[in-house]
């Protein structure tokens, strides 16, 4: 069954765990976890995966990909605090995340990424200004990826929506 909302597209996944970087024995925590596919990526770094999703269902299936992980149902604000601290994270659900944020800084180890993947450019500028505020901002890439198809016996491409990132280091 599809979960509501987007799923992130595997060329995305692997910019993520590019500027992630995550080493074996990091805790990583997937905020909105959803298909648990970003967790999944990154259960091949590390074996210390948690995630947080607001949906029942996405927990589920979080939970049977990655059964070594830590899937946790509710919102990210009252989750965090009982996580251990963090070294990666990385955010697919920005609701609530005036809230998150702060909370996560405290959790967050010296030297911990974060990789906020945003479809919308205002949540994106929000996110980035957050960042700046705490002095953590690093970068805002944008991602556009396009997919070929054949038309007329050739190939042309039809773009997805383009994803904007916005990276920051503790």
């Amino acid at each position: 069954m599809k979960l509501p909302g987007t799923a992130t597209q595997k060329e995305n996944i692997y910019v993520a765990m590019g500027k992630l970087d995550i080493q074996p024995s990091q805790t990583f925590l997937d905020i909105g976890c959803g298909s648990g596919a970003v967790s999944l990526a990154a259960s091949r770094y590390t074996d210390r995966i948690y995630g947080i999703d607001r949906r029942e269902e996405a927990v589920r299936i979080s939970r049977s990909r990655i059964p070594l992980g830590r899937f946790l149902l509710g919102e990210a604000a009252d989750v965090i605090p009982g996580l251990p601290d963090v070294d990666r994270c990385f955010i697919g659900g920005t609701r609530g995340i005036d809230d998150f944020l702060p909370v996560l800084l405290k959790k967050s180890q010296s030297e911990c990424i974060i990789v906020a993947h945003l479809a919308r450019i205002g949540i994106a500028a929000h996110v980035a200004e957050m960042m700046k505020e705490v002095g953590i901002f690093q970068e805002l890439i944008q991602i556009n990826i396009a997919r070929g198809y054949e038309l007329a016996g050739d190939i042309a491409l039809k773009p997805a929506n383009p994803i904007f990132m916005v990276i920051g280091k503790c």
